[in-house]
């Protein structure tokens, strides 16, 4: 098991644009303070956890014969990862400021656009209200990476067994499931001030999946 408190800031996470921002400045006078570009990073995930392990079956340890092939030697193995959501940037569709055409500009900001988890759903993840347009020809106030978005959980497991062929030769069979509960882990909402989809997420990450395979080894 491993825990992880982290921080990671800088003026942009990618040399190009991400889901979660442009990485090209609003102000290119204006980088490296907090109210400019400087900010947590797109992949800044405060805290996570991670746990695996590997349990021998106990079915059969103790019967011979088929009953032992077939039966008995399984394994199951399971890896468990939780995490903070990342941030990302709340941008304008227009050209605000009249600088050119592009995804970088962002509004104004009148408040923390952050909900409590409680109030944070699909339609409406944070609060909206807390950004307005700012006037012709300025930059908007919100910063960098102002929004939170969702968190992670998700649950691999796999169960299998080796059979010994002959000499070094070995057959494996597997059974893997990929997230095992089938959580609903979101991607991010839509982060485009002015969009009649602003704040609402459409989207989520892979449901469950499972695979059979086998391998053999010499």
């Amino acid at each position: 098991m491993s825990y992880t408190l982290s921080t990671s800031k800088d003026d942009a996470s990618s040399p190009g644009a991400t889901e979660a921002e442009a990485n090209v400045p609003q102000n290119v006078r204006n980088i490296f303070s907090d109210d400019g570009e400087w900010a947590p990073s797109s992949f800044d995930h405060r805290h996570q956890f991670i746990a695996s392990g590997t349990y021998a079956l106990p079915f059969f340890a103790a019967s011979t014969g088929s009953a032992a092939a077939i039966f008995g030697g399984w394994r199951a193995s399971a890896v468990f990862i939780a995490q903070s959501g990342s941030p990302f940037t709340v941008n304008l569709a227009t050209d605000r400021a009249n600088i050119g055409a592009g995804p970088a500009q962002r509004p104004n900001a009148l408040g923390d656009p952050n909900l409590p988890g409680g109030q944070r759903t699909p339609e409406r993840w944070f609060d909206t209200d807390s950004f307005a347009l700012p006037d012709l020809f300025t930059f908007g106030t919100a910063r960098r990476n102002s929004v939170v978005g969702p968190g992670y959980a998700n649950v691999d497991m796999a169960i299998g067994k080796n059979w010994r062929i002959t000499g070094r030769t070995e057959l494996e069979l597997r059974w893997e499931v990929f997230n095992l509960f089938n959580r609903t882990n979101f991607d991010l909402p839509n982060r485009t001030f002015g969009n009649s989809s602003f704040g609402r997420i459409f989207s989520a990450k892979t449901p469950r999946e499972m695979q059979f395979g086998a391998r053999v080894t010499f």
